[in-house]
């Protein structure tokens, strides 16, 4: 048997971390949505997002038009990554003009994780406690609280990237971005899978997007003290900037290079370009002028058109979900009137 057309009891679709490089992400999904005319999330039994990837899912998981979260990042990256002073005591940025952003009606609003039509899992870290935090669906029995979260927190949450925005804080917890455990959230979604919906990986496939990567490496010409400077290429407060970057790019690497052991390239389909030299001077995760849209746009579109005409992912379009089931809060509470 044909190892794309062989059986499929579950279908996954993660969405990397990336700043305003995840304009690149929605651009790809609202070309998918374009393509085959419905909402990208009824062909897939779990979604998972981390940082702007997270936003995004939280977005599909609601099916909001994915061409809705490209208008809403392309015409909004300065208030987003609108810079404020002092940067050695503060954030280079605030968080309140993404927060505006997503608790308007026609994003957020006041919408729960119990209002997702479709299970989703979204990574973060408590810096309260140290430990990292899913925030899910009620799409299985024992997850009974999380339903009960405001969106707009969730994905404050795990966008929380440091020394970029400042730590996000609700429940009595301060949460840092996810990235820093899942910048490429697939293994933990295909461990959520395989653990609490009981489907084996070897009836799962997988289909990450990228935000469009980047390595950070060395300059082998500068110095190699390994202090602030050196970290920071001569300026003390890049540094951890610096450091967060190296960290979720090889985080991204690793993870990819395990998918593909686990699931095989049959199963596993991953979506992204790499950055040219030229064109890596130009995007960053918050940079969000002509240029960096142009780069991010057009990548985009040159992607989707590839994507839309490969067999592999046709295989996945083909594919429908299964009808979610949760068991706590909003969600549950329509499948029993649909039912009674």
């Amino acid at each position: 048997m044909d190892d794309q057309t062989d059986a499929c009891r579950g279908q996954i679709l993660a969405l990397s971390g990336g700043g305003y490089r995840g304009l690149y992400t929605a651009k790809v999904l609202a070309r998918i949505e374009e393509s085959i005319g419905h909402p990208v999330a009824q062909h897939f039994d779990l979604l998972a997002g981390t940082s702007i990837g997270g936003i995004l899912a939280l977005g599909l998981a609601c099916e909001l038009p994915a061409a809705k979260l490209v208008d809403l990042f392309e015409q909004h990256g300065s208030v987003i990554f609108k810079k404020r002073a002092w940067g050695y005591f503060k954030s280079k940025y605030s968080s309140d003009g993404l927060a505006k952003l997503l608790r308007s009606e026609d994003v957020f609003g006041s919408r729960t994780l119990g209002d997702c039509r479709h299970p989703v899992l979204i990574p973060a870290i408590s810096y309260t406690t140290g430990d990292p935090v899913m925030f899910k669906t009620a799409h299985h029995k024992d997850f009974q609280t999380d339903h009960k979260k405001p969106l707009v927190d969730v994905a404050l949450a795990t966008s929380a990237a440091p020394s970029y925005f400042p730590r996000h804080t609700f429940d009595n917890t301060q949460y840092v971005d996810g990235g820093l455990i899942a910048n490429a959230p697939g293994l933990i979604a295909l461990h959520e899978m395989e653990h609490f919906l009981a489907v084996p990986a070897t009836e799962i496939r997988l289909m990450s997007i990228g935000t469009m990567s980047s390595k950070y490496t060395v300059n082998a010409g500068g110095n190699s003290a390994g202090g602030a400077l050196d970290w920071g290429r001569g300026n003390p407060i890049e540094m951890s900037r610096r450091l967060f970057g190296l960290a979720i790019s090889a985080n991204e690497t690793l993870t990819y290079y395990m998918l593909r052991q686990r699931l095989s390239e049959k199963r596993y389909m991953h979506v992204d370009d790499m950055l040219t030299d030229q064109s890596a001077r130009s995007v960053d995760l918050d940079k969000t002028d002509a240029a960096a849209r142009e780069i991010l746009l057009g990548k985009a579109e040159q992607r989707a058109k590839v994507l839309l005409s490969d067999r592999q992912f046709q295989t996945m379009m083909a594919y429908t979900a299964s009808k979610p089931v949760f068991f706590h809060g909003t969600a549950a509470h329509r499948q029993e009137t649909a039912h009674a």
